[in-house]
Order: C-alpha cells, then sequence, then structure tokens
C-alpha cells in the first residue's frame, strides 16, 4: 500500500514539479500504468499524501507539491484570556479572535497601533459587547468610520467587536485551541473593511498579499467564497491578477474567481 502511495507521489513530481494538478488529470496520467485504478483509490492515495505533507491543497481538487507552509494564527496572552472569558460566558456563540499585529510581519511601516478583534455571530454580539465593555477599556461595537478616524486611530490598543458572518473560514490555535481566522478571511476583510483597516491600505496591502501569498497556503476555493460573501471578489481577482499571484490556480479556476 505505501508502495503505490510513493508510486504515486513520483508520478507527481515527474508530470506537476512546477504546476498544479486536478485530481482528474492525475488520474488520466496514472491509468496509463494502473488502468483499473478506482477513483476512489486515488482520491485516498491524495489524501493520505497531504496529510503526510507531500502535496497541500489549493482549491477542491486541485493540489500541487508542497512549497508553501502552513499558516498558525497563534493568540497572544492577552487574546487567549479574552477568548476564554466569552466562551466561559457565552459557551454555545460562534466567535473568533485575532490581533491586527499579526499583519506588521508583512508591512513595510510598523505602525503605531493596533486592533484586538472579537467576532461574534449575530445573535450573541450585543451580549458580548456588553461583557467585554463591563471587563475591558476601549471596546467598541462594529464602529463607524467617524467612530475610527476619532477614536480608535487615537488609541494604542482597542478591542473591535464585530459581526461574523456565516460560514466565515475559520481555524484553532495550535496551542490554546481557540478559535481565529484562516489568512483566506484576513486577506478579505482586509479589501472589505478599508476604513478599519485603513494602515494596511495601498502599497501596504499589495506588500501583505504578496507576502503571504508566496509563504503560506492559499486554498482558493475558501478564498473565492468568502470574497463572494463579502462582495469583493472582483476587487480581489484584479488585485490577483495586478500581483501576478497564483497563476497556475487562475488557470484551473478563473470561472470563481
Amino acid at each position: 500500500m505505501r508502495s503505490d502511495i510513493s508510486n504515486t507521489l513520483t508520478l507527481i513530481k515527474s508530470k506537476f514539479a512546477e504546476k498544479s494538478f486536478m485530481t482528474r488529470e492525475l488520474y488520466e496520467a496514472i491509468r496509463q500504468s494502473e488502468e483499473n485504478l478506482p477513483l476512489s483509490t486515488l482520491r485516498w492515495r491524495l489524501h493520505s499524501l497531504k496529510a503526510s505533507g507531500e502535496i497541500e491543497s489549493l482549491a477542491r481538487g486541485t493540489y500541487a507539491l508542497t512549497r508553501h507552509e502552513k499558516f498558525e494564527n497563534k493568540l497572544g496572552a492577552k487574546l487567549c484570556s479574552i477568548s476564554k472569558e466569552i466562551h466561559e460566558q457565552f459557551p454555545y456563540a460562534r466567535f473568533c479572535t485575532w490581533s491586527s499585529e499579526i499583519l506588521n510581519q508583512f508591512t513595510i511601516h510598523q505602525p503605531s497601533i493596533s486592533f484586538n478583534i472579537i467576532e461574534v455571530e449575530k445573535d450573541a454580539i450585543e451580549g458580548v459587547f456588553s461583557f467585554l465593555q463591563e471587563h475591558h477599556q476601549n471596546v467598541f461595537l462594529n464602529p463607524t468610520k467617524k467612530e475610527i478616524d476619532h477614536y480608535l486611530l487615537n488609541q494604542q490598543k482597542s478591542i473591535i467587536v464585530k459581526t461574523l458572518l456565516q460560514r466565515a473560514p475559520l481555524a484553532t490555535d495550535s496551542t490554546e485551541k481557540t478559535p481565529v481566522p484562516k489568512f483566506e478571511k484576513i486577506l478579505v476583510d482586509l479589501l472589505a473593511d478599508t476604513d478599519l483597516f485603513s494602515m494596511y491600505q495601498g502599497s501596504e496591502l499589495k506588500n501583505i498579499w504578496r507576502e503571504v501569498c508566496n509563504k503560506y497556503v492559499i486554498n482558493i476555493s475558501t478564498f473565492n467564497n468568502y470574497a463572494k460573501r463579502r462582495k469583493v471578489d472582483e476587487k480581489a481577482h484584479l488585485l490577483i491578477k495586478e500581483l501576478g499571484l497564483l497563476n497556475d490556480l487562475l488557470i484551473h479556476n478563473e470561472k470563481q474567481i
């Protein structure tokens, strides 16, 4: 069984060393030597190769040899504490936490301020906001542009409570097991929430996108679905083309983007 997986990996390296491939493409190539191979068996092999880190998933049914790191959104002690507080008080609420500081490693200039961002499902957001106001300073609920310009940008550290969209792509902090956004979500939010993330627009936005996409695995299906929900899919498509990112994926996913 392991030899079959190894042979499949060898074939991938020989035919798809410099580009992504779809399951159907690999299936057609592998059937030249394994004529009666069931498609379900190939999918199991791909699952095993992905689990072992040999290949990475770029979209549904689209893979490539692993060339990127897997991004891990690790929270600091302050955010971990806030996340635990929310979970204890609202155990059934869907939410995620992250800090804008995570973006600073990809920027040219370092902003003088940062936000701790708490995104909460609509039904629980008012309760979470009231709770955080009682226990923390500088807490804002879905701030308007005026509030951002007059208050947030004058505070070195603020807590922003935002509405979490249904089916927003989330992951789990690998250390504390707390909910965090995937980077696909963060990239889209930078495009959609331009007032909130004003310090990350222009050349900084392009640099963040370029650095993230070149370093980390970005699942184009996850990205596209969320971009459409936030109504910035066309804007994202134009930026991807301008920066020359994920060109091989655009060939396979041009109808999705």
